[in-house]
């Protein structure tokens, strides 16, 4: 709505940057300021962020000489959040950085990789690389690098490989895997009284990594952010060592809180516009309390119509749904979302044809079916039209905005000449404020067509069709195949097809709402 979002001039040059790049940083801006990095999922994990507990002046014995004003490292500055931890790191050699030309370099926003945090584990351990004379891993040879150090990890049982005889010493390493390898290779006590106490929200439980986590919260060394753990994130060279930093030296350990998740948060919403308005209240003429940046990661109390209240570092508020990117705190991802399922042309208008095959009918057959998937798993679905009406395409987005939409999704069937074949799915940047996450949502459903249904891929196009123009929520137009192909016709006209069509599109919206 007018006033919730600040737009930029520049914003159709950066659109046509990202586009020629092929959306490669994942960080279109919807607004004003500049856009978050590629690693920005892990810029915004709070426990990465907060100035560390230790002081300097009186523990100075235990840091060692290495946390001297002037920074070690050039691209660790002195306001750096982890300078401490990675400098007490470089004091006891268990880091050494990059000599470049001269200018010695960490670079901390790197993802980890495995064989990086064996090297790191076992040097913090005290411990020395070990000889290796006959590769234990296909893709660790004794001449790799990092060979002694990996193989010193797995025999302590830090780290292990994978059931195909590799180890991955080049993957990133993810924070689910680097809260295994912290509670092992530091040997932390389990934590008293916990039981199955859900400490995040985005953690139960029964996942494989939880008492590892559990330790880690329960000892100060990781503690989220806005109750989420995150754990298929990557971890950076920053991050991994202010967590060895925590587990060797208490100093640096983050204050815990015993009862962590807060029970009234129904979501979590991620900002998706550069900047959005904070107000008091649910309204447009509330005074403006604050603004949250792009990729921001909110709690949402509650949704009354277009407002949505949030809490954030301890403060409430009110944001304009349409800029947050909602995720349910439990359940299936789409449970509770307000999903408007569009079956194109209709009534008088029967869209394009083969014989007396119409458009109209096959494309409402499949959002029958994607309705009722979705209905099923707990979304609130609204459908533009239900039977053989007509509705003009003003109507299909009025419909849309009348039902506090979240997501819109119309479904086509395409034509052109017999040897034209295959999907394509459009998204809209021109106008619809929401167009990087209608791209993710057209990817995502392009990407479950093609290799579920067997159609060939025409890709993602941008492309200002009415509907996903309009809209200002992510919205896609899907193009399921061609009707004047014999091949794709016979797969559009299949009852057992349209059903594959529809559980893609269904799966598509969930793999969405689950990145």
């Amino acid at each position: 709505m007018k006033g919730e979002v600040l737009l930029q001039p520049l914003r159709l040059l950066l659109l046509c940057l990202l586009m020629f790049f092929g959306y490669s940083s994942g960080t279109y801006a919807e607004t004003n300021s500049s856009a978050a990095s590629s690693q920005g999922d892990l810029q915004k994990i709070q426990d990465f962020h907060q100035p560390s507990p230790f002081n300097a002046e009186s523990a100075s014995a235990s840091f060692s000489a290495a946390s001297t004003a002037k920074p070690v490292f050039a691209d660790v500055p002195a306001d750096h959040w982890a300078k401490k931890e990675i400098e007490f790191l470089y004091g006891r050699a268990i880091i050494q950085g990059y000599n470049e030309n001269g200018v010695l370099r960490f670079h901390p926003n790197e993802n980890v990789t495995r064989a990086q945090a064996a090297k790191m584990i076992v040097k913090a351990l005290g411990q020395s690389e070990k000889t290796v004379t006959r590769a234990r891993f296909k893709d660790v040879p004794p001449s790799h690098w990092a060979a002694g150090w990996i193989e010193r990890a797995v025999e302590k049982g830090i780290f292990q490989g994978y059931s195909d005889g590799t180890f991955q010493p080049d993957a990133p390493l993810k924070r689910s895997q680097m809260s295994k390898i912290i509670a092992l290779a530091f040997k932390l006590p389990e934590p008293g009284n916990v039981g199955n106490k859900q400490i995040f929200r985005d953690i139960s439980p029964s996942y494989w990594a939880y008492p590892y986590i559990v330790k880690l919260y329960y000892h100060g060394i990781s503690n989220g952010s806005e109750n989420q753990f995150m754990p298929e994130s990557y971890t950076s060279r920053a991050q991994f060592s202010a967590f060895v930093a925590r587990a060797l030296n208490k100093d640096f350990r983050l204050p815990v809180n015993s009862s962590p998740v807060n029970s009234s948060v129904i979501a979590t919403g991620k900002v998706t516009a550069d900047t959005l308005n904070v107000r008091s209240s649910g309204s447009a003429s509330a005074s403006v309390i604050g603004q949250l940046s792009y990729g921001t990661v909110v709690n949402v109390l509650e949704i009354n119509g277009y407002w949505a209240k949030i809490s954030y570092n301890g403060k409430t508020g009110y944001v304009h749904k349409t800029y947050l990117k909602l995720k349910n705190v439990n359940g299936n991802p789409v449970q509770g979302r307000i999903i408007v399922i569009d079956a194109g042309h209709g009534g008088t208008d029967p869209g394009t044809m083969n014989g007396k095959t119409y458009e109209k009918n096959i494309v409402l057959s499949v959002a029958q079916k994607v309705k009722q998937k979705l209905a099923s798993a707990g979304a609130k679905v609204i459908m533009t039209r239900e039977s053989d009406v007509y509705k003009t395409l003003e109507e299909r987005v009025q419909i849309a905005k009348n039902n506090y939409a979240e997501l819109f999704v119309s479904i086509h069937v395409n034509s052109a000449s017999p040897s034209a074949s295959g999907t394509e799915t459009y998204y809209d940047t021109s106008k619809n404020p929401n167009g990087y996450e209608s791209y993710l949502l057209a990817k995502a459903i392009q990407q479950q067509i093609v290799n579920n249904a067997g159609m060939k891929d025409r890709g993602v196009k941008d492309y200002d069709f009415y509907v996903v123009r309009n809209n200002n929520v992510p919205s896609v137009l899907v193009e399921l195949g061609f009707i004047t192909n014999s091949s794709d016709y016979q797969k559009l006209t299949s009852d057992h097809y349209q059903n594959i069509f529809a559980q893609s599109i269904y799966n598509g919206i969930v793999q969405y709402y689950s990145q």
